[in-house]
C-alpha cells in the first residue's frame, strides 16, 4: 500500500472539521460568502461553551451551519476603524491556534475578504497585517468580493458591457500587485460576483475558491480535509486528488482509478 493510499484509508474522526478564520470590512460579503460555501439560507449557530446560542460574532467563539458542520469559522472585522487592537487580537489569535497540537483545533486557513476600491484599495492595518510575521504558516486566501460593483466603479458609458468589465479585471489586478509583493503575502486570490443574488453561477465560483484553499495548504491531509464536501464538491475532490496522483507519481490506469475513488467512503467497498 503506497503513501497516497494510506492517507485516503485513514480513520476521518481525528479530522473532521476544517477550521476558517474570515476577516473583513463592513459590507464586505462574509455572510453571504459562507452561506454560499454552506449552500444553505440559513443563519450560522454561534455556541459558548455552554451551548447557548449567541447573536454576536467573537474571534474566540466559533460558529457554524447546520447544513454543513464540517466547517468551523471564527469571525473577525476588518479594520476599516484604524484600531491597532483589532490587529493585535487576530494577531495572537493566529499565534495561539498555531499552538494547538489537536488538528481540530488548529487553525487551517484565512479567507481575507477585500471589497475593491479603485481609489483607496489597502488600508494601514491591513498592509501592516501582510508585512507582520503572524507567528504561523496558515495559509491566507484573498477574496476580493463584490466584483460586480466593482464594475460599476470604473464603467464607462461610452462603451459596451464586455470592455467594460475586462477594464475593470484590468484594473483589479494592477490593484492586487502590491498585495502580494508584501513579505506575508495571501497565497492566492479568488474574485468573487453576484453571490448576493440567485443570478450568479454560485457553484462554480465556490469550487473555485475551495481549490485555490486546497492548493494553499502545504499538508496533504488537510487538502483532503478541506475537499471532502457536499455532492457539490465531488468535481473538486476528484480534479484535485487525480491531479495530485499524476504529478507524484507514474501510475497505471488501475493504480490511478484505485487510488481516487479510495478518497469517497462509499467507494471503499469497491476496492475491496
Amino acid at each position: 500500500m503506497n503513501n497516497i493510499q494510506e492517507l485516503a484509508l485513514q480513520p476521518r474522526e481525528k479530522d473532521e472539521h476544517f477550521r476558517i478564520l474570515v476577516i473583513g470590512r463592513a459590507n464586505a460579503g462574509k455572510t453571504t460568502l459562507l452561506k454560499r460555501v454552506c449552500n444553505t439560507d440559513e443563519d450560522p449557530c454561534i455556541y459558548d461553551k455552554e451551548n447557548k446560542l449567541r447573536g454576536i460574532h467573537d474571534i474566540n467563539r466559533p460558529f457554524a451551519f447546520r447544513s454543513n458542520p464540517q466547517f468551523i469559522f471564527h469571525d473577525s472585522p476588518g479594520f476599516e476603524t484604524g484600531d491597532e487592537s483589532q490587529l493585535k487580537k487576530v494577531q495572537n489569535f493566529i499565534k495561539e491556534r498555531a499552538k494547538v497540537t489537536d488538528v481540530q483545533e488548529q487553525l487551517h486557513a484565512i479567507w481575507f475578504c477585500f471589497t475593491p476600491n479603485k481609489t483607496r484599495f489597502l488600508l494601514e492595518l491591513e498592509e501592516k497585517f501582510f508585512n507582520e510575521d503572524s507567528w504561523s504558516n496558515v495559509p491566507v486566501i484573498a477574496i476580493f468580493t463584490k466584483f460586480d460593483d466593482f464594475i460599476a466603479q470604473v464603467f464607462d458609458p461610452n462603451l459596451d458591457y464586455e470592455t467594460n468589465r475586462k477594464n475593470a479585471q484590468t484594473k483589479l489586478e494592477e490593484l492586487q500587485v502590491p498585495l502580494f509583493k508584501y513579505k506575508y503575502p495571501p497565497r492566492a486570490g479568488v474574485c468573487l460576483e453576484d453571490m448576493h443574488t440567485d443570478k450568479g453561477n454560485h457553484q462554480q465560483q465556490v469550487k473555485l475558491l475551495m481549490k485555490k484553499t486546497a492548493e494553499s495548504l502545504d499538508d496533504l491531509a488537510l487538502k483532503r480535509l478541506v475537499l471532502r464536501q457536499p455532492l457539490s464538491m465531488v468535481g473538486v475532490t476528484t480534479l484535485w486528488n487525480v491531479t495530485y496522483i499524476f504529478a507524484e507519481s507514474k501510475y497505471s490506469q488501475k493504480e490511478l482509478v484505485q487510488d481516487t475513488v479510495l478518497w469517497f467512503r462509499h467507494a471503499y467497498s469497491v476496492i475491496e
